[in-house]
């Protein structure tokens, strides 16, 4: 399949869901349910009941330690009461839709998918209460389904892409796939989730969150969680460098605030991925990532201290 074959057949399973293998049937009923101001919890509840898997799914991510209830949430009637239908409904599209892609080869995906998805909602949501008028659910929501595009193109691609896909992390995956088929999976993502109608701002932020000199506040949020994901499992000088010097240059965090917000994310995604039931062990060392942040510091204070030392050496007598 050649560039140009590969773009349409990505467009035509944009455009018709009713190609993929498992339709997001659950998906699209919250989305023409909640079009309308006067729809009811009940309707919510009894959707997402219809189908037992999706149920149970999102009883378990309700009770797990991102919620920190106190009780133990037995039923999705209690669920909506205590979260609100915004919530209860954004966890159980994204169910749904990372459901849909997860046969055939995109089904070799699907755990890193997870980890990768968990790990950048957790740093999103954290990142995003240093911001203005960005709602933490929103950037939980949003980082879960940034890495959305990545299913797609394996379904479209097969090994091709998924030789592709192991061959490269982190930012150098837009990369390569934009030279090898002309698009990337955070394109990819964010044309999809616009054609199921999700909410401009998140359609906006996961179509630009790999961009480093992106303003809008969701999208930074987002941004900032995918560097933390490449930290935590990517991690190695270059992945943890990117992370802290564009965390310290955007949330002003210090390296202590830098590795708190690593490892807080880490505890975190291992509780949640157990119950994802995706292999949970996150490849990050505590005192190797503080170690390493501080040494890029150090570093970087030495170049620009040299850098100093040679800019008045030539202008300091002027």
């Amino acid at each position: 399949m050649d560039r140009q074959s590969t773009i349409e057949r990505i467009e035509e399973v944009i455009d018709r869901p009713e190609l993929l293998h498992s339709p997001p049937e659950v998906a699209q009923s919250l989305l023409q349910l909640t079009k309308n101001d006067d729809f009811g919890l009940h309707e919510i509840v009894d959707c997402i009941r219809a189908d037992p898997a999706m149920s149970s799914r999102v009883l378990h991510v309700v009770n797990s330690s991102r919620y920190g209830l106190s009780t133990s949430v037995t039923n999705l009637h209690q669920a909506v009461s205590l979260l609100g239908e915004r919530s209860i409904r954004l966890i159980a599209m994204t169910f749904s839709i990372a459901n849909a892609f997860s046969t055939g080869a995109a089904r070799e995906l699907y755990n890193d998918f997870w980890r990768q998805a968990l790990t950048t909602a957790a740093a999103a949501r954290r990142l995003a209460v240093h911001l203005d008028d960005v709602d933490h659910n929103d950037a939980y929501t949003t980082g879960l389904l940034s890495h959305l595009g990545t299913l797609v193109f394996a379904q479209v691609e097969g090994e091709k892409y998924l030789s592709l896909y192991r061959s490269t992390s982190g930012q150098r995956l837009a990369q390569l796939e934009r030279r090898k088929y002309g698009i990337d999976h955070v394109d990819i993502g964010a044309r999809l989730l616009c054609q199921w109608q999700f909410p401009d701002v998140i359609c906006d932020a996961v179509g630009s969150h790999r961009d480093p000199e992106i303003e809008a506040p969701l999208a930074m949020a987002v941004h900032g969680g995918a560097l933390v994901t490449d930290a935590l499992w990517y991690a190695g000088d270059e992945s943890i460098a990117a992370c802290r010097g564009w965390l310290e240059d955007r949330f002003d965090l210090t390296i202590d605030q830098f590795v708190k917000l690593a490892l807080e994310c880490r505890d975190e995604v291992q509780l949640e991925l157990e119950v994802y039931g995706v292999d949970a062990d996150i490849p990050v060392d505590p005192e190797e990532l503080l170690e390493q942040a501080r040494q890029r510091y150090m570093e970087s204070s030495l170049t620009t201290a040299l850098d100093f030392d040679s800019y008045d050496s030539v202008f300091g007598d002027e």
